[in-house]
């Protein structure tokens, strides 16, 4: 699929298993220096937000784990080349309170040129 969004083109791959595993892959227009800046902004709003902690294994490649309210959350991205995947493990009660697409969403605001990483570091709570 391709969609244009806030300025940018955006081809997305959506995949779930009957596991809970999701796999999403975006293209970006962002260099992979920024699009890796801005993950780390995300994965910093979600580790204050949420509990979730971060491990990144490279400076293209990083690994989620947390659990907030009984709900586990784990996830791994890899980006590069003007690629970003998640690959994301939900259980029965994320996937049904949307886990997925609250994903899909936050990684999609946080690839977008039209905000600026500043912005977005903004978001981040204290």
């Amino acid at each position: 699929m391709r969609f244009l969004t806030h300025g940018f083109t955006r081809h997305r791959n959506t995949t779930c298993d009957d596991g809970g595993v999701a796999r999403e892959e975006m293209s970006y227009e962002l260099s992979d220096e920024d699009a890796r800046d801005r993950l780390r902004a995300l994965s910093e709003y979600w580790s204050k937000k949420h509990g979730v902690h971060t491990e990144w294994l490279s400076d293209t490649s990083a690994r989620l784990r947390g659990r907030k309210l009984g709900v586990k959350y784990d996830a791994k991205v890899d980006l590069g080349g003007g690629r970003v995947v998640v690959e994301a493990s939900f259980g029965f009660l994320a996937q049904k309170l949307g886990g997925p697409e609250y994903v899909r969403r936050k990684v999609t605001k946080y690839l977008d040129p039209s905000v600026s990483l500043d912005e977005l570091r903004a978001k981040i709570p204290d």
